[in-house]
This record gives structure tokens, C-alpha cells and sequence, in this order.
């Protein structure tokens, strides 16, 4: 009982494909079923493995009757239609071969011992092709994420080529003194790039909005940001009246956005 009370969780998820055949002992039985009441993962592991072993069952081909079982049977019905004294005989001729008996009862055992091993190892091929699927889709979301990054890449590079783009470099305030940002961005075609870095990560129900201070003074609003982690990377497009604006500036507004400046300024960047 000391041995059970010690057994990790790992130990009794060993157990659960043994418990759904039905073959554990009655200790490792019970100690499984205090575990199970604790456990809901465990509980659902089972479950999920007895509804595989009962599919498995029934999709296993049925095993015909040895011939010597087959035998007993017919042997059985014929004295139950013979004279007592009759059936007397033939009960005594039965009982009088203890080898066939001996030998149907292993074969059988040895019958049941191979369908529990290949439920069993079907059990575990299923498991592993479930592993295998969760692999796979974690490469897939991985791909996807790559490919995304490669594509950003790509817009940045054709961004930084393009003979009308402009930099412009942000510079963190006193709120934000260690926030740095760069702006990228086509004077023809308006198609921007913003990186920023340590920002204060954004506050629920708030977010990062970038201003075009034109030369009259007036501040036209842009789109707004999300930087949970203190971090701004996206893509968007400038208006053509903004593409001439004289400084950009971030601040910490709604997370609707606002149509006048209503926050603390984080950047601010000139562009000269």
C-alpha cells in the first residue's frame, strides 16, 4: 500500500490502457480508482481508451470453436436423446479422456491471451498515431508561422527598396524613456511598416494609436495597436493627406481609437 501511496501521476497513466482490458490486478485496480478520483485528465484517458477497446472488439474477426469443442457438443445433444443407461456410457466415455480436456481448456486460454495482446497492441499503435497527429499539426501551425514571417520579410525588403520610401525613427518620452521606434513607409503608395520596442505592455481596454502632426499642428488619427509584450510589428497603409506630415507621434488612447489626442505621448518622430 506504502508503494501505491508514492506512485506518481506518470505511473498511473502507464496503467490506464491495462485497466481498459481489464487485465490489472485488484490492487493496481484500486489504487487506479483512488487516482481516478482526483484526476479528470486520467478519467478522460480512460474513458477515450475503453470506447477504443470496445470499437477494437468488435471490429476483431470472430474465433470458430476449436474442433474438439465443436465435439462436446454434438456428443452433448446426442446422449441427451439416448436411454439413460445409454447416456451412463457415454458420460463415462467422456470423462475418461482428461488429456483432450486438458488440451481445449489451455487452447482456449491461449485463444483469449492473443486477443487481449492484440487489442493491446492496438491500443498503443492508436496512441501513437494520435501523438503523431498532434505532431503533425503543431509542424503545420509552426509552417504557417514561418511562412507568415517569410512574407514579412519580403514586404519589408520591397518596402526599404522602394526609391519613395521614407524612415522615420521614434524616440521614447518621459513616460516611455526606453521605447524606440521605426517607421517605414511609401510616399506613393502609402504602404507602411512600424517596429516598435519596449513599450509598457497595453493596459485592458487600451491601445497604442499613431498620430500624423501635420504642419498646421493639427493631429490627424491613425490606426491603432496592440502590444501585449511591449512589442509593435505590423503592416498598414497611410492616407495620401498624412504621407507629408511633419512629425508621428504614439499614444495610449481607447482601444476604439479616438479622433483627437486624448492620452500620454509614448514616441514621438520628426519627419525631416
Amino acid at each position: 500500500m506504502s508503494r501505491m501511496k508514492r506512485m506518481k501521476h506518470e505511473d498511473f497513466s502507464e496503467m490506464l490502457e491495462l485497466e481498459a482490458l481489464g487485465v490489472l490486478d485488484q490492487a493496481q485496480s484500486e489504487a487506479l480508482r483512488r487516482h481516478l478520483e482526483e484526476c479528470d485528465v486520467c478519467r478522460a484517458e480512460l474513458r477515450e481508451l475503453r470506447d477504443t477497446a470496445a470499437m477494437l472488439a468488435h471490429l476483431a474477426p470472430p474465433i470458430a470453436p476449436a474442433k474438439e469443442t465443436r465435439a462436446r457438443i454434438l456428443e452433448r445433444v446426442r446422449r441427451s436423446r439416448l436411454s439413460p443407461a445409454e447416456s451412463s456410457a457415454s458420460e463415462e466415455a467422456i470423462t475418461a479422456s482428461p488429456p483432450r480436456s486438458f488440451w481445449l481448456k489451455w487452447g482456449l486460454l491461449a485463444a483469449s491471451l492473443v486477443v487481449i495482446i492484440c487489442l493491446a497492441l492496438l491500443l498503443i499503435l492508436w496512441r501513437e498515431r494520435q501523438r503523431l497527429s498532434a505532431e503533425l499539426a503543431q509542424a503545420e501551425r509552426t509552417e504557417r508561422q514561418l511562412r507568415t514571417e517569410l512574407d514579412r520579410e519580403r514586404e519589408l525588403r520591397a518596402l526599404l527598396a522602394a526609391p519613395q520610401t521614407r524612415v522615420i525613427e521614434l524616440e521614447g518620452t518621459q513616460v516611455a524613456p526606453h521605447a524606440r521606434a521605426k517607421l517605414a513607409y511609401d510616399a506613393r503608395t502609402g504602404r507602411a511598416i512600424l517596429f516598435a520596442t519596449n513599450l509598457p505592455p497595453t493596459p485592458a481596454g487600451k491601445a497604442y494609436q499613431l498620430w500624423f502632426i501635420m504642419s498646421s499642428g493639427e493631429a490627424m488619427p491613425g490606426d491603432v495597436f496592440k502590444a501585449e509584450k511591449g512589442d509593435i510589428e505590423t503592416s498598414f497603409f497611410i492616407p495620401p493627406i498624412a504621407r507629408n506630415a511633419k512629425a508621428f507621434a504614439l499614444t495610449l488612447e481607447p482601444a476604439q481609437g479616438t479622433r483627437v489626442p486624448t492620452g500620454e505621448k509614448y514616441l514621438l518622430g520628426s519627419n525631416s
